[in-house]
């Protein structure tokens, strides 16, 4: 009894099917970051003017300071912070979304 030889596997097959499961990935990568900007800006707040993500080190006043406009200051920012995301005295966590306030 003669057994079924099966032909060689060569680069080229291989590497076809790399190049296909890459784009695959690629495209399930962008839509899924496509979906998530997309459900960010549908879950921001009525009144917001976007979010800031606290950095290791950032403290709220600097925050303030950083994301206030040019017409208000860095403490009417700093207190409207604190509202607007529920804050008190405490500092804020690394990481920690915070909502920012529309003026």
């Amino acid at each position: 009894m003669s057994r079924a030889v099966c032909p060689p596997r060569t680069p080229t097959r291989w590497s076809r099917r790399l190049v296909a499961l890459s784009v695959v990935v690629a495209l399930v990568t962008a839509l899924g970051i496509g979906a998530g900007t997309v459900v960010a800006d549908a879950q921001r707040p009525a009144g917001s003017a976007g979010h800031h993500v606290v950095e290791p080190g950032q403290t709220l006043l600097e925050i303030a300071g950083t994301t206030a406009p040019e017409d208000i200051g860095t403490r009417r920012q700093l207190q409207a912070l604190r509202e607007v995301n529920g804050l008190g005295a405490e500092p804020v966590a690394t990481w920690q979304v915070l909502v920012l306030p529309a003026w």
